[in-house]
């Protein structure tokens, strides 16, 4: 696991805008940046990405978050993996909270459990033109 802290550390220190622009062209539009949607087809820009607020939002198709949360939706990358290709952008390496699935066998196997889980249903809402 992840600490929290260490999360909000890492979204203080991203720029959302650089992170974003990297993959969709961005335009100055105010106080914000503004492209169309990359999660929906559009011809006009609804997609707006706050630098100051560190979060994007599409008001076509309502589609919102963080850095972390682009990532994961755009490269469908999984949580981890997301938040470890931040890191690695700014320079900061991800602590993991090891003990507490290590301490107990059987939590350990319920983590098994659960990450199978994740995967599997992941996979079907991939693969499922309905989701």
């Amino acid at each position: 696991m992840i600490p929290n802290d260490f999360i909000q550390t890492l979204l203080a220190r991203v720029d959302i805008v650089e992170v974003i622009d990297r993959y969709v062209p961005l335009k100055k539009a105010g106080a914000n940046y503004a492209a169309c949607c990359p999660f929906h087809g559009e011809k006009t820009p609804s997609f707006t990405v706050s630098p100051t607020k560190q979060f994007y939002h599409c008001f076509g198709c309502g589609a919102h978050g963080t850095a972390i949360s682009f990532l994961m939706n755009y490269d469908r990358l999984e949580f981890l993996d997301a938040v470890e290709e931040l890191a690695k952008r700014v320079g900061m390496e991800v602590p993991r909270e090891t003990a507490q699935r290590n301490a107990d066998p059987e939590a350990q196997s319920l983590f098994n459990a659960l990450e199978a889980a994740q995967r599997f249903f992941q996979k079907q809402l991939q693969q499922t033109p309905l989701a």
